[in-house]
């Protein structure tokens, strides 16, 4: 009877103390720099009803190049994101 008490009474008492929290939650915002976010757009159009073949060149070419610098900024935002968080999961 003495040798089912004891383990019992340790069982019992393991259960009944405190366990300390050993997981800490810690998070940490990383926020690119406004000047990384380059993407310009046109703020107005040539009047489609005196549309010349010129405009439509000039108008293409400047959405072509608008479309680059936002492409790029994109990807330096995603390496600078990637970059913050290889160095947080370290």
């Amino acid at each position: 009877m003495k040798y089912l008490i004891i383990p019992t009474l340790l069982i019992l008492g393991g259960c009944a103390s405190v366990q300390p929290n050993l997981i800490q939650t810690k998070y940490q915002v990383v926020i690119p720099d406004a000047s990384m976010y380059k993407c310009p757009t046109l703020k107005s159009f040539p009047k489609v009803e005196t549309l010349t073949d010129i405009q439509v060149a000039q108008t293409m070419v400047k959405l072509y190049q608008n479309n680059l610098t936002c492409a790029s900024s994109m990807a330096a935002i995603k390496q600078y994101l990637d970059k913050a968080k290889a160095n947080i999961e370290k």
